[in-house]
């Protein structure tokens, strides 16, 4: 018995000895290479090559800066070097009267016909937000919220559309939105015009960015270089306009400027002027209103329209056929 005891104890420190090794190097191995299949924790590591669900163009490293904002614009879709930047939130637009009266009145003074009016207010009604990055004469527009059954128009030659996600799209010349595509596959910082956008505020109905000059000689001469708008189309219509100086300004100097104003804050290099436009005051004031900052941005909205989905109704006339079920949402054909 003695023997017997002795001769099991042997073989179990043999088995020690023998196996103990194996499960030592078994969790080593799982510990170095999670993703083998004998290893419980396989299921949980990335698959090579997978691409973030949230960002058609891959993961962002885990320092980069939001680029999305609330309204699912993309600012690195924009010229880092554009001349001005606007965005419109076609909704709020939309459910303010004097908003639409605004536009008319604007689009009016383009040339266009109250029909032509009818079908810009409709196609700007099937949007959530436009919005514009032009450099010299080139724009690129990226429209977010777009209506399931909004038909893209045919468009003209050199010209290309981009499908990004479900509801938006990218629209401009090829060579512009080959470049904005690069950008947007890239993890780069915004600067400039397009981190001042992706900061605006959330309830902004119309915000812009422009060189000074956009809001008359009287700034330039004053010493602003740029300015930012925003605008809210409530009832009465309010505008707050920001000039950035090169450094302080001293008002001395400006006063003149500074009284036409009105409403005037200055804080370190930025001075905002507030304004109120009563709507029944629009038709009487539209020259002044037309040749505003806020006049002149959406008019630029009002000549790129064209380009925009336009909504599938009764009412909507294709002069082209459509193709339907296309992954970007249905286009006319050229």
């Amino acid at each position: 018995m003695r023997l017997l005891a002795l001769g099991f104890i042997c073989a179990c420190s043999l088995y020690g000895q023998s196996y103990g090794p194996k499960v030592k190097d078994f969790t080593e191995s799982c510990f170095r290479n999670p993703a083998l299949p004998y290893c419980n924790t396989r299921d949980f590591v990335p698959k090579p090559g997978a691409k973030n669900a949230t960002n058609p163009y891959g993961a962002a490293t885990a320092t980069a800066q939001p680029s999305t904002d609330s309204a699912g614009i993309d600012w690195r879709f924009a010229d880092p070097s554009a001349d001005s930047l606007s965005v419109l939130d076609c909704k709020q637009l939309y459910t303010s009267a004097p908003g639409r009266a605004l536009i008319g009145q604007l689009a009016s003074s383009q040339g266009l016909t109250a029909m032509q009016t009818e079908d810009l207010l409709r196609t700007l009604s099937g949007v959530g937000n436009v919005a514009l990055s032009i450099q010299q004469d080139a724009v690129l527009i990226m429209v977010t919220g777009r209506a399931p059954d909004a038909v893209l128009p045919a468009l003209e030659s050199g010209w290309k559309s981009l499908p990004l996600g479900e509801n938006a799209v990218l629209v401009g010349p090829t060579a512009a939105v080959d470049q904005a595509t690069k950008r947007l596959a890239a993890d780069a910082q915004l600067a400039g015009f397009p981190l001042a956008a992706q900061q605006r505020p959330a309830d902004a109905g119309f915000w812009m960015a422009a060189p000074a000059k956009l809001a008359g000689q009287d700034a330039v001469t004053a010493g602003a270089k740029q300015i930012e708008l925003t605008a809210s189309f409530a009832d009465p219509f309010s505008t707050v306009t920001a000039f950035h100086f090169d450094a302080a300004p001293d008002p001395a100097p400006i006063r003149s400027w500074l009284n036409t104003l009105g409403g005037v804050s200055l804080q370190g290099n930025v001075i905002r002027a507030r304004a109120y436009i009563d709507p029944p005051n629009i038709q009487q004031n539209f020259p002044q209103i037309a040749a505003s900052p806020l006049g002149r941005g959406l008019a630029g909205i009002i000549r790129f329209a064209r380009y925009l989905p336009v909504r599938d109704t009764s009412a909507t006339v294709h002069t082209k056929p459509v193709i339907y079920g296309l992954d970007g949402g249905p286009r006319e054909t050229k």
